[in-house]
């Protein structure tokens, strides 16, 4: 085998070097004939390597490009994100800091840093506390209406009972008919309108807001709307759910105001 590749090999030498000479016509010379068939078989090797690997270049270069341009793609999609977080986030600052001027009591604005872990337990953890003037009982709202009220405050931040939790109650009233009672949360997500009458009509889609009556909350403030009333089986008083108008699961930064 190693023979016949020898013989292969010098019959291709000898092949193009006589091409060189025939076409150059010039008497036949060993070393200028070794030389020139070296060099047309030098460049056949080139030209040979260039053809199969030039596909596999364009391909790597695409890929190059195609790599840069998905990066660039990437960081111009981050940015349009960070900027939509940050108009949105000032667009809810602006709604809170409006607040000033309409609520008297207005105390600060805060925002929600943690969330209460605990399924039953419905609070939140804000940034203010007693070095910016929240105290105990203050009253958190937003645009939309009552979120809750101070529970505990250290001197950094504050801990908010929120309006859904079993352990809070908030004197209110009907807005159309004005018949008063008691909001307690139920724990998940609603909240429970007592102490209504049967004779007392009551729609879906009424406004519940504050009464005032309790000496915690200040009056008139939004509280949510009624979505189920059942008169079957509750005794002397209707079971009224109310909505709150507040989502927890939306709120992000709230003002605490004073009564």
């Amino acid at each position: 085998m190693p023979n016949k590749r020898f013989l292969l090999f010098f019959f291709i030498i000898l092949s193009l070097g006589l091409m060189t000479y025939q076409s150059k016509k010039e008497p036949l010379m060993p070393l200028r004939f070794l030389n020139n068939t070296l060099t047309n078989l030098h460049s056949i090797v080139n030209s040979l390597r260039d053809t199969v690997t030039s596909p596999f270049k364009r391909i790597f270069i695409r890929e190059e490009e195609n790599t840069r341009l998905r990066a660039e793609i990437r960081s111009l999609l981050e940015g349009h994100q960070k900027y939509q977080e940050i108009l949105l986030e000032n667009r809810r600052l602006q709604e809170l800091l409006s607040m000033k001027e309409k609520e008297q009591g207005y105390v600060t604005t805060a925002r929600v840093i943690a969330r209460g872990t605990d399924q039953w337990s419905n609070t939140f953890i804000l940034d203010k506390g007693g070095s910016d003037g929240v105290t105990k009982d203050m009253t958190a709202i937003t645009p939309k209406g009552l979120v809750g009220k101070i529970a505990e405050v250290s001197t950094s931040s504050s801990s908010l009972l929120l309006l859904t939790d079993l352990n809070l109650s908030v004197a209110v009233r009907l807005q159309g008919s004005r018949r008063e009672g008691i909001l307690s949360g139920t724990g998940l997500g609603k909240c429970q309108l007592k102490y209504i009458p049967l004779e007392e009509e009551v729609k879906v889609g009424e406004a519940v807001i504050t009464s005032g009556l309790d000496s915690l909350f200040p009056q008139g403030i939004p509280v949510g709307l009624v979505s189920k009333v059942d008169k079957k089986g509750t005794g002397l008083f209707q079971n009224i759910e109310v909505t709150p108008s507040e989502d927890n699961a939306e709120v992000e930064e709230i003002a605490i105001i004073e009564r």
